[in-house]
């Protein structure tokens, strides 16, 4: 049974290879794990459970993704600055990679293009 979309903030993360999910909203919707990874963090090497997901992006002309094996990782407590919301997700460059992202520093923007 495919369970009601959790909506949330994600973050572009150019330094992760893969993307992650915060594990405490992947066990709110009642998905179970599938597997579990061995990565690489700034705190060491750690393991974290992987979740089938879709991510989509309501608003946007944007495919949803499907993962067979998303990260689970434990994001807690982490906002998006400037917002006062939580941030679910980081997109990392598996994700990343269907993608064409430029981003304009001077501007402070970003363009994401399939």
């Amino acid at each position: 049974m495919v369970p009601v979309p959790a909506p949330g903030l994600e973050l572009i993360d150019t330094g992760a290879s893969v993307s992650a999910v915060d594990v405490t909203v992947i066990q709110q919707l009642g998905v179970q794990p599938v597997g579990i990874a061995t990565v690489g963090t700034a705190g060491g090497q750690q393991q974290q459970p992987t979740f089938p997901a879709r991510l989509t992006f309501p608003g946007l002309n944007l495919p949803p993704i499907d993962f067979n094996q998303l990260l689970g990782s434990n994001l807690a407590g982490q906002m998006v600055a400037g917002t006062g919301q939580p941030l679910i997700a980081l997109l990392g460059r598996d994700l990343l990679q269907r993608f064409i992202l430029v981003y304009n520093g001077p501007a402070a923007m970003f363009t994401l293009a399939f």
